[in-house]
């Protein structure tokens, strides 16, 4: 984990500004606030987590291009822990993250060095924040990610943005 202040991205710190000015003076944004349009660019660095209360869980329903190359796959529809069959502890590590933010309500920032599957290491850093229909809990967690791949690192096929 990252502060949030210590991001440096232009396309993370877009969707992070993106997502304060819909916030305005509530809690965190509603889904219904996102525009696509607004950050169509973007689209292939964004995913998007659906909370589910009861029980609590979390379903990946959206991965950008980006994302899915980077890790190997478009798992659309998949719980978040069934990750854990693709990559070992990756699932769980994931599921911890977006759990804080549906928690806590508020945006989380991450950033180092990832291994992609199959093509070794990158450097990344992400945002992750909350979406709510009624203002009080999380429904859904809306990410943007943004990767820095390097050559000597043969991490070919994967559209590379400098972090």
């Amino acid at each position: 984990m990252i502060r949030l202040k210590d991001l440096s991205d232009p396309i993370v710190l877009f969707m992070l500004d993106y997502w304060k000015k819909k916030r305005g003076e509530r809690r965190m944004p509603s889904p219904d606030d996102m525009n696509p349009a607004d950050f169509a660019r973007f689209m292939p660095h964004l995913q998007m987590i659906q909370v589910d209360w009861e029980p609590f869980d979390l379903t990946y329903r959206l991965l950008g291009g980006e994302i899915s190359d980077v890790h190997g796959g478009n798992y659309a529809g998949r719980k978040v822990r069934d990750l854990d069959e693709v990559s070992d502890g990756f699932g769980s590590m994931m599921y911890e993250l977006f759990r804080m933010v549906a928690l806590d309500c508020r945006p989380y920032a991450a950033g180092g060095t990832l291994a992609s599957l199959g093509r070794g290491y990158t450097r990344f850093q992400g945002v992750y924040m909350p979406l709510s229909f009624n203002g009080e809990r999380s429904d859904r967690i809306v990410c943007c990610s943004s990767y820095e791949v390097r050559a000597e690192l043969g991490l070919s096929g994967v559209s590379a943005t400098t972090i």
